[in-house]
């Protein structure tokens, strides 16, 4: 087994909102005042995808360069489909993403081939992506070439 690693957050809420620490890091989480929050901050929700793509583009990052990628920058759209009635309590409805799209616009001189080679590395790595996949949850993922504007 290789080198386990240890995360450790700590959170105190008030209400809907919750302000973490991660070491020295902190990030407060809120829900909107439609569901009685007070729109303080990014939802949990939202965070969670946003852990997503987060994870997606440190894995390129490092993956890029063991196969020597020309990675010049990664762009991201994440959209994740939820019925909220599992939220409010109906037994009959999974609480969670049904299904989740990611779009990772990706700025190279490299072909798309060594695009989708990229994106297959990352989707066997990265913790987060695997999670969700592992979990059953449907995972669209597309990587494309950015269109240079002239």
């Amino acid at each position: 087994m290789g080198q386990i690693m240890n995360f450790k957050v700590e959170g105190k809420g008030t209400g809907m909102r919750l302000d973490a620490a991660a070491g020295k890091h902190t990030i407060a989480i809120d829900e909107p005042v439609s569901l009685g929050g007070k729109d303080s901050a990014i939802d949990p929700l939202s965070a969670f995808l946003s852990s997503l793509i987060a994870c997606e583009n440190v894995m390129a990052q490092l993956i890029s360069q063991e196969m020597k990628f020309d990675l010049q920058g990664i762009s991201f759209d994440v959209e994740g489909d939820l019925d909220m009635a599992g939220l409010m309590g109906d037994p009959t409805v999974k609480p969670y993403f049904q299904h989740v799209k990611v779009k990772a616009v990706v700025e190279t001189s490299e072909q798309q081939e060594r695009i989708d080679e990229l994106q297959k590395a990352v989707d066997q790595r990265c913790p987060v992506f695997r999670t969700l996949k592992d979990a059953g949850i449907r995972v669209e993922n597309q990587w494309v070439k950015a269109v240079i504007s002239v």
